[in-house]
């Protein structure tokens, strides 16, 4: 018969054993620990480096404030991308060494060793942790795509309805789909071009947009160079695409850009650099748009409107799919915690 020392005893472990505090599994939270999901330590180091790595590509100045909420918000993307990956884990979805290497390499193509070398030391990165962040990018991508674009649906129906309720947005006046290759007297931060290319005086500008006129009209292609050497932020990424500009908008920039735009055939660079604001424009034509009312039997139209519901539905289902994996998983915030006790 059991004694009532024996009986507390037994009630002790159980209690233990259900609070979880009768073993020992897991990380410990130490000075370094900013949180712990699923039984993995994040350390607040891993948060330190890419927020130091991100602050650099910055001039603006941080408060205390400022600097512990961009650190809660990558710490919540590294948590975020854990997730994730633990999750395309188990559908077998992570990307393969081939995959990796191959999204490398074709990163890579777009840089000399100099400047790759250059874009590592400024996101303070080894080749094998950036390989570890294309392989968290593609796995993600696969993921994603497996369980929400795969999914997505738009029908005939729905085209309609954006259309009738969104058909002023399809009266346009004329315009010109463009795009530029922007070089400046002044070196800019934001900055963004593969090859960190940026002329810093007007007699640097000056002959960069000559050597680069010159390469576009043997024939190099203008997207390419664009996304190498161009100093607009905004739209280096897309290949120097500005999308449309109507005339009074081209004018505003510059008459002399207004036309030339307008002298050009599809498809066509103009001949010279154009000379408006600090710097130098390079310019090719890629569509031009009739003005007037366009009409739901056009395919761009449809086109158009298929990809707008299509981008709606994915953003908003990424979004909801990550709130539902993060339901399921065990998330402890130690930096969060960390900072409200200090306050």
């Amino acid at each position: 018969m059991p004694t009532k020392t024996n009986n507390c005893t037994v009630v002790t472990v159980i209690v233990l054993l259900i609070s979880g505090m009768g073993c020992s599994s897991g990380p410990k939270v130490n000075s370094d620990t900013a949180a712990i999901v699923n039984q993995t330590e994040i350390k607040l180091s891993v948060v330190n480096k890419r927020f130091e790595a991100e602050l650099r590509q910055s001039t603006r100045k941080l408060s205390p404030e400022e600097a512990s909420t961009f650190k809660l918000n990558i710490l919540s993307q590294i948590i975020n991308d854990h997730i994730l990956m633990e999750r395309a884990a188990e559908d077998n979805l992570t990307a393969s060494e081939a995959e990796v290497s191959t999204r490398f390499t074709e990163f890579k193509k777009e840089y000399t060793e100099e400047k790759f070398q250059e874009f590592l030391n400024e996101k303070a990165l080894t080749v094998e942790e950036f390989k570890d962040q294309i392989r968290k990018s593609a796995t993600i991508e696969k993921l994603y795509n497996k369980e929400i674009t795969s999914k997505i649906s738009v029908s005939e129906a729905e085209i309609e309805k954006h259309f009738a309720n969104n058909n002023t947005n399809y009266n346009l006046p004329e315009g010109w789909r463009l795009a530029h290759i922007l070089v400046t007297d002044a070196k800019d931060s934001r900055v963004n071009n593969s090859q960190k290319d940026d002329a810093g005086t007007p007699r640097e500008a000056g002959q960069k947009v000559q050597h680069l006129m010159q390469r576009l009209l043997s024939g190099e292609d203008f997207s390419r160079l664009a996304k190498e050497y161009s100093e607009d932020p905004d739209s280096t990424q897309r290949g120097g695409d500005l999308g449309f500009a109507t005339a009074p908008q081209l004018e505003k920039v510059s008459p002399a850009l207004k036309k030339a735009v307008m002298s050009l055939k599809m498809e066509q660079i103009f001949p010279k650099p154009i000379r408006a604001g600090h710097g130098y424009h390079l310019v090719k034509l890629l569509a031009k748009e009739r003005g007037g009312q366009h009409d739901l039997t056009e395919p761009q139209v449809q086109a158009d409107i298929r990809q707008t519901i299509f981008v709606r539905k994915e953003n908003l289902l990424k979004i909801a799919y990550l709130q539902v994996v993060r339901n399921h998983a065990n998330i402890r915030n130690i930096l969060a915690e960390k900072l409200l006790s200090s306050h």
